[in-house]
């Protein structure tokens, strides 16, 4: 037995030492050499100071702990309504100033952005071959996570939107969650070291809004100017010449601002309601807003055209994409209208925008479908492509949106293409033309959450991508 034992073994080992051998000699190349395997990213957590919460203060105690007897009822209600009146709200308070220490960073860091005359694209030539779907990704391929921290903290919640200031020299990024809070991050700023050598980056934090901010712009005809939107009913304007805000002046209605967009001029906002309407105010008139009830349900979304601006897109809770012309809104708010087109979809429809170049649409639904839309003429649109993805995104994550490629200073003009947040964590980009994948951006060691909310930079030479996460967490790709 023991002789046969050792036959035995002494096979295996003449087996395992040929097998090694063969290995060695072939080489195979898709066999991992841990030996040459690049050493793990050193990237850092963001551990911001913690914001101190407010207590919830009782509004009422009762007759018994503040020793009145239960027979005294009238005594009783006096002293609670008395006490109610003077217990403190328990609404959410703002926050439009910063530290006088902060105020001043940030203020001097905005000047930096403001200063730069950067604010027009740099042109490049069109030429009359269209970039290809490979070429493109090509482009996207450079693509990386470069600061030095694993995601940064740009608000305290879930990133319900986002948005670059339109420098191309400065990335300075904005974004607001769904407690209020408005977040700007110097994207390749970083904050002195402390003792421990520990720099951290650079951020700074206000709560304009007492509920969700919806939508942030940027004014286009001046870029000092930021508007945010909220389910609180007010329009907020940040000023940052002086870092401060304005409350827009909306006559006595308040308004559950859901979406809003301006025009090129930067004259009039049209934005939308949960109420299904859409409405305008004029900047330069002290008239309250014109209101047009268009659909019976939320309009979530809500797009110009970028060069006919007549035209507007919208994206409703009644499984609707509906194209607008202003013109043809006048009358009074009990007026009837009809779109110039209607598109049905499975479920509702989250999100509309239009191409740099106008003439596709792309919309996403909770039906698990990207949607582009071909528009040779305004009278005339048909859907091109109807991309699987999963929309489902629940409760704890904000909406997928096809965001547009607009910086005419990389291939968004050559080659029209958006980028869409993933459940799996990746950030997706699609072609525009013709609905191929072009690429999936992953990092490990940076992203362990669902990049829900996604955005292109309008104007830097290069494709840079600003991606937020539902714990106000943010990462650059760049």
């Amino acid at each position: 037995m023991k002789q046969e034992l050792s036959e035995y073994e002494k096979q295996r080992q003449a087996n395992i030492a040929r097998n090694q051998q063969l290995l060695q000699e072939l080489r195979v190349p898709n066999l991992i050499d841990r030996s040459q395997s690049p050493k793990k990213k050193l990237v850092k957590q963001h551990v911001p100071k913690k914001v101190k919460k407010e207590i919830a203060q009782p509004t009422r105690v009762s007759a018994r702990l503040r020793g009145i007897a239960a027979d005294n009822e009238d005594h009783i209600k006096r002293q609670a309504r008395d006490q109610s009146a003077e217990a403190p709200s328990n609404k959410a308070r703002k926050i439009e100033k910063l530290d006088q220490s902060d105020e001043k960073e940030f203020l001097a860091l905005l000047n930096t952005v403001r200063k730069i005359p950067n604010t027009e694209p740099v042109k490049r030539e069109m030429t009359n071959q269209k970039a290809s779907t490979c070429e493109l990704s090509k482009l996207t391929s450079t693509l990386s996570i470069k600061h030095i921290w694993a995601t940064v903290k740009v608000t305290q919640e879930r990133i319900n939107c986002s948005v670059f200031h339109p420098s191309n020299t400065k990335l300075l990024a904005c974004a607001g969650d769904v407690s209020g809070y408005l977040g700007f991050w110097d994207v390749e700023g970083s904050k002195e070291a402390d003792e421990a050598g520990e720099a951290d980056p650079v951020v700074y934090m206000y709560r304009p809004h007492t509920r969700t901010i919806t939508d942030l712009k940027f004014n286009p005809a001046n870029p000092s100017k930021l508007f945010t939107s909220s389910y609180d009913g007010v329009l907020q304007c940040f000023d940052m010449e002086h870092a401060s805000f304005e409350a827009v002046s909306m006559g006595l209605e308040s308004f559950p601002f859901t979406n809003f967009d301006i025009t090129n001029d930067g004259r009039t906002i049209w934005f939308s309601t949960s109420d299904g309407e859409l409405c305008m105010k004029d900047f330069r008139s002290r008239a309250d807003p014109s209101i047009f009830q268009l659909r019976d349900k939320k309009i979530g979304c809500i797009d110009l055209h970028p060069t006919d601006q007549n035209l507007i897109a919208l994206a409703s809770n009644d499984r609707t994409a509906t194209i607008w012309d202003s013109r043809m809104l006048t009358g009074n708010k009990a007026a009837h209208y009809e779109p110039v087109h209607e598109f049905e979809h499975g479920y509702s429809v989250t999100s509309a925008y239009w191409s740099p170049l106008g003439n596709k649409l792309a919309t996403t639904s909770y039906d698990d479908y990207i949607r582009i839309f071909d528009m040779q003429s305004p009278n005339e649109m048909t859907l091109q492509s109807a991309i699987k993805h999963n929309n489902h995104t629940g409760k704890w994550v904000t909406n997928f949106r096809a965001r547009w490629n607009k910086s005419s200073a990389t291939a968004a003009l050559d080659h029209q293409h958006f980028v869409i947040g993933s459940m799996k964590h990746p950030l997706e980009i699609y072609s525009g033309e013709n609905g191929e994948e072009i690429a999936t951006l992953y990092d490990g060691d940076h992203i362990t959450a669902v990049p829900a909310v996604a955005q292109f930079h309008p104007t830097t030479p290069t494709i840079t991508l600003l991606a937020g996460n539902g714990s106000g967490r943010m990462v650059c790709w760049n």
